[in-house]
């Protein structure tokens, strides 16, 4: 993932064997901001997350809030959207931020939590 898509990494990458994909971890305390320059999907891998979404025009959106991730779960984020994520509890994270078929194909919603189960609104 190069700077031009994201911004203020504050975690370690290792490579996930079975998919080849980066793995992102960040620790109890840490926090990463996000802002993509094109849709983007983050997967939550491991651990427990807490996602904060602003509107990328900086207007009110329903979309916008503080969302809790849990480990299988997906969140589209659109491009120029902010989302800062960091992990929920003293457990770290692990996740993955990377462009979609999906998104690359299709407009993708704002907000859109993709799961096994429901996400949780804090």
């Amino acid at each position: 993932m190069s700077a031009s898509h994201v911004l203020n990494f504050q975690q370690s990458a290792v490579r996930d064997r079975s998919s080849g994909l980066d793995v992102y971890r960040l620790d109890s305390g840490k926090a990463h901001s996000l802002r993509p320059r094109v849709p983007m999907a983050l997967r939550i891998a491991s651990g427990r997350a807490w996602v904060t979404i602003d509107d990328p025009m900086g207007e009110c959106d329903p979309a916008a809030g503080d969302i809790v991730l849990h480990a299988g779960q997906t969140l589209w984020i659109a491009a120029g959207q902010h989302a800062v994520i960091e992990p929920l509890g003293r457990d770290a994270v692990q996740y993955r931020f990377d462009i979609s078929r999906v998104v690359k194909n299709e407009t993708a919603g704002q907000g859109v939590v993709s799961a096994r189960g429901p996400a949780c609104c804090a």
